[in-house]
């Protein structure tokens, strides 16, 4: 299996590990305060990055290349940091409220349908069957799932 499928497993698995270990740090420290903590964290891994990138760019892909300077901004680029508080945020929360297990399903079901609406009005690619019939099948588990 090759690193292309691994990744989102991973990202998959790190996603619940966070938001878990993010529910349990709360009971100890605050919510706010773990997540403060995490981002914090996150910012110095993602400098970290960008140093070894800058220094080093023959190591690194070219999606990772720095390509622009940081200030040529556009007003839609803070919309992935609101993804991303919105999920380091709602995890932990949906967790201590519904569950690992229904919270999850309800991204992956969630994550189906906004995946096949940007593959179709973003990257113009076409629905087919199987696609469909995930999607359906997704929402049929997150149906089971939430009756349990």
């Amino acid at each position: 299996m090759n690193l292309t499928y691994i990744l989102p497993l991973l990202v998959g698995m790190a996603g619940i590990l966070q938001g878990g270990i993010n529910r349990h740090m709360s009971e100890t420290l605050g919510l706010v305060h773990a997540l403060l903590l995490g981002n914090i964290l996150v910012l110095l891994y993602t400098v970290l990055l960008y140093f070894g990138v800058v220094k080093s760019p023959e190591f690194f892909p070219d999606f990772f290349k720095v390509k622009a300077h940081l200030l040529t901004f556009k007003w839609w680029y803070i919309i992935p940091s609101i993804c991303g508080f919105v999920i380091v945020l709602g995890i932990p929360v949906g967790i201590s409220q519904l569950g690992a297990v229904k919270v999850t399903v309800l991204i992956v079901a969630a994550q189906m349908v906004t995946s096949i609406l940007w593959d179709i009005f973003i990257e113009k690619l076409p629905i087919n069957t199987m696609k469909g019939a995930g999607i359906l099948l997704s929402l049929f588990s997150v149906v089971c799932t939430l009756k349990s």
